[in-house]
């Protein structure tokens, strides 16, 4: 502090999105989604959000003496986890799940496995069996768990373990080796990713979209989360976690029309897709390679003394 810092949280920390694994994501991401579109598929945007009992407005009135606020305390209190997902009607209201959250009941890969499934059976239920469905989802933790067989060794593994993943995989190797060889084998080797909740849409012939990390802008649904909790504020008077429930489904149920807001997602994505192109297109070729263009010292050095 004497020097002039400041200890800060930094999950508000910009994040460069022009790093090639980002580029990479999104040229993946909008490939696949321009063939949705074009084959006419049925799109759904799917996330979570909390919402919780001591939200209110961000501006109120207040007199002359600092009073005027209707909650006293300023802790946010319970919350409640809503899983859904829309499409250009609005809210898919059968699937909505709106549950609280506690230490033992929270959104985990359980739970979002159960509502996939459920969710999936629907939407092929609402959909002819020929039809193509897909549904985009974010890369949260619970939404990524690997099966067993394509989860990948961890670095820190013991020899026993590294042993065992070697041997459930039919990779050969020498019992000798140390574990630095060992680990180099086995990420040599790391098979191709499945992902539990891919498998669990596919039994109904559901597509899984994964958005590119860090790219909630491609996401309509988030604005829906801001209209929801923004409606919450303005009328939650009470505190209460049962009228929470009562407010964030009302909104739920008025929402009829997301069209604004998948177009509002698409201006972003053709937003990077012309940055993404430009670069690729006249910022690449300009760019030249220091390594080729620089002569190495040590021949230089060589040439000159052989002259010499």
């Amino acid at each position: 502090k004497r020097l002039g810092f400041s200890y800060k949280q930094t999950s508000k920390v910009p994040v460069p999105l022009d790093a090639p694994s980002f580029v990479s994501q999104r040229a993946a991401y909008f490939r696949r989604i321009d063939d949705l579109r074009a084959s006419g598929a049925h799109i759904y945007w799917h996330d979570e959000t909390w919402v919780n009992v001591g939200e209110e407005k961000r501006s109120i009135w207040l007199d002359e003496a600092n009073v005027g606020r209707i909650r006293k305390g300023d802790g946010k209190g319970k919350r409640l986890a809503i899983s859904a997902m829309i499409n250009e009607e609005g809210f898919h209201k059968d699937s909505v799940d709106i549950f609280t959250c506690a230490v033992d009941h929270n959104m985990n890969s359980k739970h979002f496995l159960e509502w996939i499934s459920r969710s999936a059976s629907q939407l092929r239920q609402k959909h002819s069996k020929d039809e193509r469905i897909a549904l985009i989802i974010d890369n949260a933790t619970w939404h990524n768990v690997l099966t067993v067989e394509s989860s990948p060794p961890k670095r820190a593994w013991p020899k026993a373990k590294l042993h065992q993943w070697l041997k459930d995989h039919d990779i050969p190797f020498d019992q000798r080796m140390k574990n630095s060889e060992l680990r180099d084998i086995a990420f040599s080797h790391v098979p191709r990713k499945e992902y539990l909740t891919n498998i669990a849409a596919s039994e109904f012939d559901v597509e899984i979209i994964r958005l590119p990390i860090k790219h909630c802008c491609f996401n309509p649904i988030e604005l829906c989360w801001a209209q929801l909790k923004g409606h919450v504020r303005r009328h939650n008077t009470s505190f209460r976690l049962s009228d929470i429930q009562r407010l964030s489904n009302e909104y739920i149920d008025s929402l009829s029309d997301c069209s604004q807001y998948i177009e509002h997602a698409k201006k972003a994505e053709d937003v990077f897709k012309l940055g993404d192109n430009f670069v690729e297109e006249t910022i690449d070729p300009e760019l030249v390679d220091e390594d080729e263009e620089e002569e190495d010292p040590f021949w230089i050095n060589s040439n000159d003394e052989e002259d010499s």
